[in-house]
């Protein structure tokens, strides 16, 4: 499992082949919405399981509850994370996987070290991983 040290967020790979990769993430109360990003060729598909999460879709943001589903077509840039008063736990796809968990590996592995002390800034570079990750 895997632990963003500054939002808590915690990301779980349930499964992963060819075709999807399969995890499940938290969130906590209050926690800050991803930067705007897109995937190149990739589509994400979100179901909260419990709580609620803040999304923004093309810059319309909105509140999505437990049992409620959001696919984010490739190329579409969006936000997710923390509804202001409710933790969740939300299962999240990403198909076709490509490199997504080596790019979150890496990034909360950075981010990590940097909470620790072990470096002065976080040192992960997200150009790297622009075939999975890209700013608008």
């Amino acid at each position: 499992m895997l632990t963003n040290p500054f939002t808590g967020q915690t990301l779980e790979r349930l499964s992963e082949d060819d075709e999807v990769l399969v995890m499940e993430t938290t969130y906590a109360a209050g926690g800050d919405l991803a930067p705007a990003h897109f995937h190149p060729s990739q589509e994400e598909r979100f179901t909260v399981l419990e709580g609620a999460v803040r999304i923004g879709v093309d810059g319309e943001e909105r509140v999505l509850s437990e049992d409620e589903e959001l696919i984010v077509p490739a190329g579409t840039a969006h936000q997710f994370g923390g509804h202001p008063d409710q933790p969740a736990r939300v299962r999240w796809e990403v198909r076709p996987p490509l490199r997504t968990w080596e790019f979150f590996e890496g990034l909360f592995g950075s981010l990590q070290a940097h909470a620790d002390g072990r470096g002065d800034e976080v040192t992960f570079d997200v150009a790297a991983y622009d075939d999975v990750f890209r700013l608008p």
